[in-house]
């Protein structure tokens, strides 16, 4: 890849930013500078002996949180169906939008959220169940603010991890395919990363998940799972958002699961990054997960 080409590429994606950016970016308070909230369910149910792990589960950000009861119906009700104490976590809530905020805050607020479901329910540990941004904030949670201990198993669906490319993510924007991915540009000039985030403050905590963040490498670098938790992960090979799909989710380290969606269910009826959730054979197969 030549230099024209990677200054060919930020041109086009700084022009396209600042096209697609300006509303938010005169907005009287844009995402960035808002203070983020917490969406959380009442702390009213109890494990019991055979399920002795209440479960807590992390939306993605592909939705706002008056869309979460329809998005996870059918996995909630999958998950408290085996006599699971579920709840709901949302952070980093920014007008109703989940994990807008800045990720390390936003795993923060999940930090102390946890505790509190074990100071309720006298749970040992918890599990999670994690999509898409919420996956982030949970590695976040384990790795760098040391909750592994806390947690028992940890299910990842369609998680940003590792080796993403950002194309699809640029595509949510408007912002057509470039000479070279949004990934290899930020990384090469990680100072449009701020710029951007200017630009655009609902990309903010997006950007914070790609390389050129010092975010991403206090999760990324190093061993990302953690002793004593077990990691599963699943991903769909029809994923326009996670890209390149499995390359960008699986979690190449010993010990975890990492399946494709098409590869467990081949007859199963298609599935996208953010349909990936509402499956009920996802949800069967989360159950299984948590029930090794």
């Amino acid at each position: 890849m030549t230099l024209k080409w990677i200054r060919f590429g930020v041109g086009v994606a700084v022009a396209a930013a600042v096209v697609a950016g300006a509303p938010a970016a005169a907005a009287a308070t844009s995402s960035s500078e808002a203070e983020s909230t917490v969406v959380a369910a009442p702390i009213d149910c109890a494990p019991d002996a055979a399920r002795p792990n209440p479960v807590i589960v992390l939306p993605g950000a592909d939705g706002n949180t008056s869309q979460t009861s329809a998005q996870w119906s059918t996995m909630l009700t999958a998950l408290r169906r085996t006599g699971a104490c579920v709840l709901v976590f949302q952070g980093g809530v920014v007008d109703g939008q989940r994990w807008a905020g800045d990720m390390a805050e936003s795993a923060g607020q999940l930090a102390r959220y946890v505790d509190e479901v074990k100071a309720r329910t006298h749970a040992a540990k918890v599990d999670i169940v994690a999509h898409s941004a919420g996956t982030f904030a949970a590695n976040y949670y384990l790795k760098v603010l040391r909750g592994a201990p806390n947690v028992h198993d940890v299910v990842l669906l369609a998680p940003e991890s590792r080796g993403c490319d950002g194309a699809g993510f640029l595509a949510q924007y408007g912002i057509p395919k470039l000479p070279v991915t949004p990934v290899q540009m930020l990384t090469a000039m990680p100072w449009l990363v701020p710029v951007l985030s200017q630009l655009m403050p609902n990309m903010r905590s997006a950007l914070e998940l790609t390389p050129a963040s010092e975010v991403y490498h206090r999760v990324m670098d190093g061993r990302l799972t953690q002793p004593g938790v077990r990691y599963a992960v699943m991903a769909t090979r029809r994923d326009a958002v996670a890209t390149p799909p499995g390359t960008c989710s699986f979690i190449d380290e010993p010990g975890v699961t990492n399946v494709f969606y098409e590869n467990v269910f081949p007859d199963g009826p298609a599935v996208d990054h953010s349909t990936l959730r509402s499956s009920p054979l996802t949800a069967q197969w989360v159950v299984d997960q948590l029930r090794r």
